[in-house]
């Protein structure tokens, strides 16, 4: 994957901090625009993000997850991103802080290891320092006795957004107002009239049974700053309306099966590559439906995923259905998209057979 480096638009984020709006802080912003409007959130969610430190052939990732009112988690990776260089077997670190004065504070408070979780920092890194300046453009390193390490904001581009391949079958578009073709969805809830991307809880029509495919769904989390867990922008990608790949603002987290790219108890993503929210993210689906004689299964469904372009399962064979929807069957089925009260975007929805 090309990776290039996108910088956040400081000076609009530094006349925000100084800002002082009437609206009330929201639960949950759906759009940009929407936390714009509320300072004190609209700053929090351009600190929120991705930065990055390169030296010497050595690169540091962080991940900075807004926790709300002013205050924020980092955690480090070192070799760069899930599935971009890190792997389980090195150490997370983990920064705790919020806002103290005119810049973020924030001081290491644990470490873990793929098993080991809540791990103590080590004693040579206690008295450390990160700073992250109020625009959300630079995160620095500060260890007593050595040069600072600036980090840098970095936006991943995604090669996977907005793709669609020859010969799909679009399930909904979505991308535009005025394209928002509604035929191959079964029911629906409701459709950004701003955009035209739907929100869940809905339903495509059926698929064509038992035959091997390529599913393509592109989805926007919503920002619940303050929300945590199972309640921060959740909503699930039923195939067939049996096998819930799991969607959820878990940007930062561990990658369990019940967070994004998670089958739901019963298979953790490869790597967490969920990215944070009000940005399109991208699921690629290679799907082998199960197999049936004579009304029996004879073979489980098995399933290849990409988020964002990163392969998080492998030939996945999935055991049976999860919970939350319907039992797995010999019959022809659509794809379900969980609301679970929360407003997660949907576009660009489409379905490619294999011949």
């Amino acid at each position: 994957m090309k990776v290039k480096s996108i910088f956040s638009a400081a000076v609009i984020a530094a006349a925000m901090v100084g800002s002082a709006f009437a609206q009330e802080k929201k639960n949950e912003y759906v759009s940009v625009d929407e936390v714009k409007a509320v300072a004190d959130d609209y700053r929090d969610f351009q600190i929120q993000g991705e930065y990055v430190w390169y030296a010497g052939g050595k690169v540091f990732a962080c991940q900075c997850i807004a926790n709300g009112d002013g205050k924020f988690t980092v955690v480090g990776f070192p070799g760069g991103f899930p599935g971009m260089g890190w792997h389980a077997k090195e150490a997370r670190i983990y920064y705790e802080g919020g806002i103290e004065g005119n810049e973020v504070i924030l001081r290491p408070t644990k470490m873990d290891l793929e098993g080991q979780n809540n791990l103590p920092m080590m004693e040579s890194h206690k008295d450390d320092i990160t700073k992250i300046d109020l625009a959300g453009t630079t995160m620095t390193f500060c260890v007593p006795g050595k040069p600072d390490r600036i980090a840098k904001k970095f936006v991943r581009p995604n090669d996977r957004v907005g793709v669609v391949e020859d010969g799909a079958v679009i399930l909904y578009d979505g991308t535009a107002k005025d394209k928002t073709n509604t035929d191959n969805i079964a029911s629906y809830r409701k459709i950004n009239e701003e955009t035209g991307a739907m929100f869940a809880e809905f339903v495509t029509k059926e698929l064509e049974k038992g035959k091997e495919c390529f599913v393509h769904v592109e989805f926007m989390l919503s920002f619940m700053p303050r929300a945590k867990g199972q309640a921060r922008s959740n909503s699930g990608v039923y195939l067939y309306e049996a096998y819930e790949c799991q969607v959820l603002d878990s940007f930062g987290l561990r990658g369990e099966n019940n967070e994004c790219g998670g089958f739901y108890q019963q298979k953790r993503p490869l790597a967490n590559a969920v990215q944070s929210p009000l940005t399109w993210q991208a699921y690629d689906f290679h799907i082998i439906p199960a197999k049936y004689e004579n009304g029996k299964k004879v073979a489980n469904a098995k399933v290849d995923v990409a988020l964002n372009g990163i392969l998080i399962h492998d030939g996945l064979e999935i055991s049976g259905h999860t919970p939350g929807r319907k039992a797995e069957a010999d019959e022809a089925r659509g794809i379900y998209f969980q609301g679970h009260g929360n407003n997660v975007q949907y576009r660009n929805i489409w379905v490619k057979y294999v011949d």
